[in-house]
């Protein structure tokens, strides 16, 4: 997998760097097979650097008041479950 960078740790963090712009970005959550359709064929990273690059950002995101978690669906970024009750006041309407 190239990412268009030099050296297997600046091409981890590129990669990290992708997925995570990518998962922000989505409306939706994202399968493996989504993201790796965003590399053109000779800079696409295998499914097992894909898992350890995700599971990474698992680790990264931990004790934050975001994480990333695996759904059915794919892959997402959400709000942890113990902020609930102060985040759903963005969707409250005021009287």
């Amino acid at each position: 997998m190239g990412c268009g960078v030099k050296g297997t740790k600046d091409m981890n963090e590129q990669l990290n760097r992708i997925i995570e712009g990518a998962l922000f970005a989505a409306a939706e959550p994202l399968t493996i097979d989504r993201m790796l359709s965003l590399f053109a064929e000779d800079e696409k990273p295998d499914r097992k650097v894909m898992r350890e690059a995700l599971q990474q950002l698992m680790g990264d995101y931990a004790g934050r008041g975001i994480e990333l978690k695996e759904l059915a669906s794919g892959y997402q970024f959400q709000v942890t479950a113990d902020l609930a009750k102060w985040i759903k006041r963005l969707w409250q309407e005021r009287p």
